[in-house]
C-alpha cells in the first residue's frame, strides 16, 4: 500500500500581521501622539504666561487710576496679553486638529491589523480544510472502484467540507492535527481504520498510485530489464563502433608478431 504524510498547515502568528507598512504606520501614530503631548504642554505654559500678563495688566491699570502722573504702561501689557492669548488659541486649535488626525490614523491602523489577521485566519482555515479533504480523497480513492469514484467524488468531498463546519463532532478541527480529522471522516465513511493512522507524531494516509507510478509499472511490464553486457563485450563493441579493427589475439601474441626477435639485432652488421 502507498502512503503519504499529512502535514499540518502553520497557523498565522500575531507578529506576522505587522508588516513593514504596518510598522511604519504605528511609528507615525506614536509620533503624532508625542507631538500632541508637546502641544498640550505648550498650551499649559501659554496659559500660565497669559494669567501672569492678565494680572500685570490689572495691576498697571489700577496704578494708573491711583496716580495720574504715572507713565501709561497698561497698553503695552494689554498688547502682550493679546498676542499670548492668540498664541494659546492657535496652539489649542493645532492640538485639537492633530489629536483628530492621530485618532483617525490609529483607528485605521487597528482596522487594517484586524483585516489582515482575519485574512490570514481565513487563509489558514482554507488551507486546513483543503488538507483534510485531500487526505480524505486519497484514503477513499485508494480503495473505491472507478464507478463509485466517478459517481460520488465531487459531491462527497463537497459534503465532507460542509460537514466540517456543521457537525458537532468536527468542532475544533482547526486546533487538531489534520490526520486526526481525516481518521474521523474515514470512520464516518466506513473505510479501513488503517487508511489513516498515526506514525509517532506524524499522520499517514493511504493514497492511490500516481499516473507516473502507473506509467512506470506499465513500462516495467512491457519492457522488462535485460541482462547487462559483460565487460569484454562492451569493450569490443566500443572499439568496433569507433571504426577500429577488433583483434582477437592475446596481448603477448600481438607483441611477438610486431616486434623483431632479439637475435636479428645480433646478426646485423654494425654501421
Amino acid at each position: 500500500m502507498l502512503h503519504r504524510a499529512l502535514l499540518d498547515p502553520t497557523p498565522p502568528a500575531d507578529e506576522d500581521v505587522d508588516t513593514a507598512a504596518m510598522a511604519e504606520a504605528a511609528i507615525a501614530v506614536e509620533r503624532g501622539e508625542r507631538h500632541r503631548r508637546m502641544l498640550v504642554e505648550m498650551a499649559e505654559i501659554g496659559m500660565r504666561l497669559l494669567r501672569s500678563l492678565g494680572e500685570l495688566v490689572d495691576a498697571r491699570v489700577e496704578q494708573e487710576k491711583k496716580d495720574a502722573d504715572a507713565p501709561s504702561r497698561s497698553k503695552d501689557a494689554a498688547a502682550a496679553y493679546d498676542k499670548m492669548a492668540q498664541t494659546v488659541r492657535r496652539t489649542l486649535a493645532l492640538e485639537a486638529k492633530l489629536a483628530e488626525g492621530v485618532k483617525a490614523r490609529r483607528e485605521k491602523l487597528i482596522t487594517e491589523c484586524a483585516e489582515r489577521r482575519a485574512t490570514r485566519e481565513a487563509a489558514h482555515k482554507t488551507a486546513v480544510g483543503n488538507a483534510i479533504i485531500n487526505g480524505l480523497h486519497d484514503a477513499w480513492a485508494a480503495d473505491c472502484s472507478d464507478t463509485e469514484y466517478n459517481e460520488l467524488a465531487d459531491r462527497l468531498l463537497d459534503d465532507a467540507l460542509e460537514y466540517l463546519g456543521d457537525a458537532d463532532e468536527m468542532r475544533g478541527y482547526l486546533d487538531r492535527p489534520v490526520g486526526e480529522t481525516v481518521a474521523r471522516l474515514c470512520a464516518a465513511l466506513g473505510l479501513d481504520p488503517d487508511a489513516c493512522e498515526s506514525d509517532g507524531e506524524t499522520w499517514r494516509v493511504r493514497r492511490p498510485p500516481l499516473d507516473f507510478e502507473l506509467r512506470l509499472e506499465e513500462r516495467a511490464r512491457r519492457y522488462p530489464p535485460s541482462l547487462p553486457p559483460s565487460p569484454e563485450v562492451g569493450r569490443d563493441r566500443s572499439r568496433s563502433d569507433q571504426g577500429g579493427e577488433v583483434s582477437m589475439k592475446p596481448p603477448d601474441a600481438v607483441e611477438s608478431a610486431t616486434l623483431p626477435h632479439p637475435g636479428c639485432f645480433a646478426s646485423c652488421p654494425s654501421p
